[in-house]
Parts: structure tokens; C-alpha cells; sequence
């Protein structure tokens, strides 16, 4: 796989800033003949948003129906951007348990009522004439690129439309890992969508989080295409912020709803965790987390958890695949704390947008993985991941950095930080054994196709609805035969090579990245702050008085200790934030100490101490430094403020100069300040 790495200049922080400030926009850095894959390495740097926003024809392609509301609910006043919604298009479920075949849904088009086929038909040409209009409008009226957003599964529908045109259109496939990821639970959706992109020239696969290399070379599909990935850090490594991850392993005999049950109920009971921030004018302020967002992809164990803590719809908003089945549940659930809730209520929720108020809890499954962003100011993000069940198996490499770009915020102090709450694997699996069932697989596969091309035409039709049957109540767990609706007349079986690769990262997830800590530990390090911190951690708490670890904790260099500080009680963090290492040096450590300071200096932020200063000393005048302490002593004592004065303080308010005079009194020398002028 060809590499090509574009260094960011020093001077962007979003990729719209790129042309502004570099003769070479990013653009004219990327092929226009050819498709290509782009590693952005970091999320919210605002490449999609560039896209939407350039002059150039584009269809963003997402497999979320979440990130596309979210874009044109910021795009509102874009006349020339169309969300394509089709109400047609199936949107499968990424909350269910693959492992158990799936008898619903498992009907093809071919056996779909005549009236069925005739509105759907209808509907389609319904489609078609809303493309054709609003290409025409942008053209002709607002003399305007067109842009247009789709999901994954309609984006057949634009390019039916717009035939050999579309070769003119910039095409982002935003989220493309998902490709991967979603083909265990999307059946052959992501299949369809690859078939409809080949032969595109003009296809950008974007990602933050792209899959591993090992598993793109196995496709042909992207093992020859350029690869390009965006260096923020050579001019400027102060762009890329890893987040901080407090990680906690759970026995195997330990419950995940347990545990979450743990973490809500100290929310209700008002136990809060704290954290103190300095301001932009250099003022402390201390914040509650009054909310937290659990991610845990389970249907099942949200419902376990409303019951267990009896939330309700007032303070819990439940987001996950919006369909039937999982609002049935989830509204069984929550009848149990209210057992009037009518049947029109809608339990499923919404990520609220900017500015829109947050529930205390938020609970989510992966489908708000990607493009959920949200805008609170206090929540904390909680993370449950079990190698043991294939659903609630976190991938470290794919979801976890999405997971911990979700909140965006800056003045939310637990922005970049969360917790992750995991199970190893128990149930080991050999790569030879794991191989060996691949091989069968593969076999099978290859015995089914090479039966259905050994059959006569008229029997085709019907093995070939069969077989699309049996992928879909099975998620392809005894073959990889796919079977392909558009690549003619009639159904085509296929080898879905895609489903192959999905599920050998499903056992590397499972097998490797959980096989034991150090493993886990090894895959963490790489994407957040955790690399180096356990040694000093487990050296922290190797003492016995807190003197001791906090000596300790400042002894390191700044950036280890501000990545150790995440895995150590509020205390810690706070005194480091207010009081800084030196100050807690020259006071020896000594926690009665470090306590009344921390509380005196936050206490004082409500007094304006500066006007009493400036109306008891006078420019020009000469105070001896002895008597300069008396009377700000007498000053602080009047306003109650809490801080031991020191004649040295005047120089927080004028500018003063060092000056010896004659004491008429004693006749000695008095070391004194003399007043020049007051201090901006």
C-alpha cells in the first residue's frame, strides 16, 4: 500500500484554514483522476465540513443517519446542500446478537407484494426527480456547486441518477472503517455499497480511524489505491491532545450492568466527582459532572439498567437503533418507575443538539459511535466492553478513539478524559483452530458457487433468494455467500470477501487485543495518554501518607503527571491545578496546609480585593515594608479576605521600587517600597 504523508502547516487547526494560509490547497494535494484512502488522524478537524463548504460538486456518503441530520442541521441556510432521506431503504439493526439467527426481516424483493413493488416504484421515481430538480436549481438558480448527503445504502439511488455526470462529483465516504465494522450486522448493505462505488474515480475514503493495513490489502477493492495521512504534529504537536483513560478490569464474574448500576447510583445519590479549571482571566473555578454518558452496546443490559436504577424518560435518554422492536423494550423498561407512560410517548431519544439541554444519564449504543457529537459542559464518559460477547466487544483500534471523540466542548473539564470498564476473554481460541474454521468456511463457500454455475438457468433464480435468505437469518455464520441485487437482471450469489475480514477482526478484537492486561494495556497505549503511567502509579501508591505520593507526583516531569492525574483521586488533581508543584514544595506537603490554601485562594475569587488596596496606599508615597504588611493585614481582615499578607503584595497592584530611608524615629535604616504608579 502506497503512503503519502501531507504535514499540516503550523498555522491550521481546521483543514479550511489550509488554503488561507499555504499556496497549496489540500485539494490540489490529493488526486482528481483517481480514488484514494484519507487518514485524517484526528477527529473534528473539520475535513467533511471543508467538502460541504468548498465550490466543488460533492455526495458525502455516511453510514450514520445521526451524522447526516447533524450536518444539515448545521448547514441550514446551504441552499445548494440536499439531505437525500429515503424511507425505502432498510436501516438494520447494530444493537442485535449476531450470534442467534435472525427470523425476522429476512424477506427479499423478489417476494414483495405487487402493490408493494408499485409504490416502491413510485417512490423511486419520487427519488429520481427530487436529484434532477436539485441539480437544476443549483445550476441554473443559484449558480452553485450541488452537494448532496446519503447514507451508505442510498447512494445507488444518486448515482442511477446521475449517470456519467457523477464523474464530476467529489465522493466522501466518510467513516469508512464502518464498511468493516458494519458488515456483521448490515448483511450485504456494505457489499452492495463497494459494488456501486467501483469504477468511480473520484471516491475519497475517509477515516480517523481507518482499518488496520493487514485487512485493506486483503480487498481489492482499496489494496491498490493511494493512501495518504495528515501529519499534525511535525510543525505543531501541540494540535494533537490525547485523552486521558482511566481503565478498570472486571472479573469475569462481574457485571457489566452491575457496575454501571455502581457509577449511576452515585450520580443520584449527589456524590459527584469534582474537577477545578483555570479560566481564560486566570481565575479557578471548581466543576461538578452532573451527567454521564455510558456507552455499552446492548439493548438488553440498558433495559436491565433502567430497571435496576429505576430511571426514567425525564432523566435518561436512550440512544440507539430507532426501530419497533428495541422501543418496545426500552419502554417496557421504563414502565417500571412509570407505569402510565402512554403508548405515543417516544422512549428512543435524540442527541440534542448545541446548546439543547442534556439528561443526567445518557445511554448509548454503538450506533452513536460515530458523528454523535455532544455539547455538554459537565458530563463524563463511561465505556463497557466484554471480549466475551461479540456485541459488547469494544474494538480499541476503531470505536474506542471515535467513543472518546464525542464530547466536544472545551469547557467541559472531562473532555478529554473517560473510563473503560472491560472483561478479558476467557473462552481462548488458537489461530489454528480460528484459521481451521476459516478454511471450512471458505470451502463451503466455494462449493456453493461453484454448484450454482453448474445449474440450469431456471433454477438459479430460486437458489439464489434461498441463499440470501439463509445470510440474513444467519449473519453468514456457516458460509461468506452473498448474493448481489444489482449486478444485473436477477440475483447474483457472490463470495463476500468483506464479511471474511470483518469477522477475522472481530477475532483479533476478541482473541489478541483482550487476550490478557498487558495486551490490553499495549493497544490502549498507542491512542491515549495511559503509555508509562501505571510504573508511576503503582509507585504513587506504594506510599502510605499522602505527603509522600503528592511529593512524588510533582517530582515528575509535567506532562507524566498531568497523565497520571486522571487515574488518581479529585484531591490530587486539584491541588496540582490551583496550587501548582512549587507552591506545594515551599509548603512542605503538609495537607492542613495545601487544604486552607486551596480554599482560601478559591474563596477569594469572590472578593475584589483591588479598590480597598488602591484606597489605602497613595502614588508616591514611601511605606516601609514592616508597616506595609500591618496595613494590608488590617485591609484583608475588614473584606474577609483569607490570605497571610505580605508586603510584597503590593506589587500586585502598583509598580513600586526598592528604597532604603532613615527611620526618625529609631534612626535606623528601614527597608521600604516606594509607590510609582498603579499597575494596569
Amino acid at each position: 500500500m502506497n503512503k503519502i504523508t501531507l504535514i499540516v502547516p503550523n498555522e491550521v487547526r481546521y483543514i479550511s484554514e489550509w488554503d488561507e494560509v499555504d499556496n497549496n490547497p489540500i485539494k490540489d494535494l490529493l488526486p482528481n483522476d483517481s480514488s484514494y484512502i484519507m487518514n485524517k488522524t484526528i477527529t473534528g478537524c473539520g475535513f467533511t465540513e471543508y467538502w460541504i463548504t468548498n465550490n466543488y460538486p460533492v455526495i458525502l456518503c455516511s453510514p450514520r443517519l445521526v451524522l447526516l441530520e447533524n450536518k444539515e442541521d448545521q448547514h441550514k441556510d446551504m441552499e445548494n446542500l440536499l439531505y437525500l432521506r429515503n424511507e425505502y431503504d432498510t436501516f438494520e439493526s447494530f444493537d442485535k446478537d449476531i450470534s442467534k439467527d435472525d427470523e425476522k426481516g429476512i424477506s427479499s424483493s423478489k417476494d414483495k407484494t405487487a402493490d408493494e413493488i408499485k409504490k416502491a416504484e413510485e417512490y423511486t421515481k419520487y427519488l429520481r426527480k427530487k436529484i434532477r430538480d436539485h441539480v437544476d436549481y443549483c445550476y441554473f438558480k443559484l449558480h452553485k456547486s450541488p452537494k448532496f448527503l446519503v447514507t451508505y445504502d442510498s447512494f445507488r439511488r444518486i448515482k442511477e441518477e446521475l449517470k456519467e455526470s457523477i464523474s464530476n462529483y467529489k465522493i466522501i465516504v466518510d467513516e469508512f472503517q464502518s464498511i468493516f465494522c458494519d458488515a456483521r450486522f448490515k448483511s450485504d448493505t456494505e457489499n452492495t455499497f463497494l459494488s456501486n462505488l467501483q469504477g468511480l474515480k473520484n471516491v475519497c475514503y475517509l477515516s480517523a480511524t481507518p482499518m488496520i493495513d493487514k485487512y485493506l490489502e486483503m480487498l481489492p477493492e482499496f489494496k491498490d489505491l493511494p493512501y495518504y495521512e495528515l501529519d499534525w504534529s511535525t510543525e505543531n504537536p501541540g494540535r494533537v491532545i490525547k485523552p486521558y483513560l482511566k481503565t478498570k478490569m472486571l472479573s469475569a464474574k462481574k457485571s457489566l450492568v452491575g457496575e454501571v448500576e455502581r457509577i449511576i447510583n452515585t450520580y443520584k445519590s449527589g456524590q459527584f466527582e469534582k474537577l477545578t479549571r483555570q479560566l481564560e482571566d486566570g481565575t479557578f473555578e471548581e466543576v461538578y459532572s452532573k451527567e454521564a454518558v455510558i456507552y455499552v452496546n446492548s439493548v438488553k443490559n440498558i433495559c436491565d439498567i433502567i430497571r435496576r436504577c429505576e430511571l426514567t424518560i425525564e432523566n435518561t435518554n436512550v440512544l440507539c437503533s430507532d426501530d419497533a422492536e428495541n422501543e418496545k423494550k426500552i419502554k417496557s423498561a421504563f414502565r417500571k418507575s412509570d407505569p402510565t407512560i402512554a403508548k405515543d410517548v417516544k422512549c428512543i431519544g435524540k442527541v440534542p443538539k448545541e446548546g439543547e439541554k442534556h439528561k443526567q444519564f445518557t445511554l448509548c449504543t454503538r450506533t452513536v459511535y460515530l458523528g454523535a457529537d455532544f455539547y455538554s459542559t459537565n458530563a463524563r464518559s463511561f465505556i463497557f466492553s466484554d471480549a466475551n460477547i461479540d456485541c459488547l466487544s469494544v474494538d480499541i483500534t476503531l470505536d474506542l478513539p471515535q467513543i472518546l471523540g464525542r464530547q466536544r466542548l472545551d469547557e467541559n473539564p472531562w473532555k478529554n478524559r473517560a473510563e473503560l470498564y472491560y472483561k478479558l476473554n476467557t473462552e481462548e481460541k488458537t489461530p489454528e483452530e480460528f484459521n481451521k474454521y476459516l478454511t471450512e468456511k471458505v470451502n463451503r463457500t466455494n462449493k456453493l458457487l461453484e454448484g450454482f454455475n453448474k445449474m440450469e438457468p431456471g433454477s438459479r433464480h430460486e437458489f439464489a433468494i434461498q441463499s440470501q435468505r439463509d445470510a440474513r437469518r444467519s449473519n453468514y455464520r456457516y458460509n461468506y455467500l452473498a448474493v448481489d441485487e444489482h449486478g444485473g437482471s436477477d440475483l447474483i450469489p457472490v463470495f463476500n470477501k468483506l464479511m471474511m475480514v470483518s469477522e477475522m477482526r472481530a477475532f483479533d478484537v476478541q482473541q489478541v487485543d483482550y487476550k490478557d492486561r498487558f495486551s490490553v494495556f499495549t493497544s490502549l497505549s498507542k491512542l491515549t495518554n495511559i503509555e508509562d503511567v501505571n510504573n508511576h502509579l503503582n509507585k504513587i501508591y506504594s506510599f502510605t501518607y499522602l505527603p509522600d505520593k503528592l511529593r512524588y507526583l510533582c517530582s515528575l516531569d509535567e506532562t507524566m503527571a498531568l497523565s497520571c492525574l486522571p487515574h488518581l483521586p479529585e484531591s490530587f488533581n486539584n491541588y496540582y491545578t490551583v496550587l501548582g508543584p512549587s507552591r506545594m514544595k515551599a509548603l512542605r506537603f503538609d495537607t492542613t496546609d495545601m487544604k486552607k490554601e486551596y480554599e482560601n485562594i478559591l474563596g477569594n475569587q469572590e472578593i475584589n480585593i483591588r479598590p480597598y488596596i488602591l484606597g489605602e496606599f497613595k502614588i508616591n508615597e514611601i511605606v516601609s515594608k514592616s508597616k506595609a504588611k500591618e496595613r494590608l493585614k488590617k485591609v484583608y481582615e475588614s473584606v474577609g479576605y483569607a490570605k497571610t499578607p505580605r508586603a510584597v503584595d503590593l506589587g500586585d497592584y502598583f509598580i513600586i521600587k526598592n528604597c532604603m530611608i532613615t527611620n526618625k524615629e529609631t534612626g535606623k535604616r528601614d527597608n521600604c517600597y516606594e509607590i510609582l504608579a498603579i499597575k494596569e
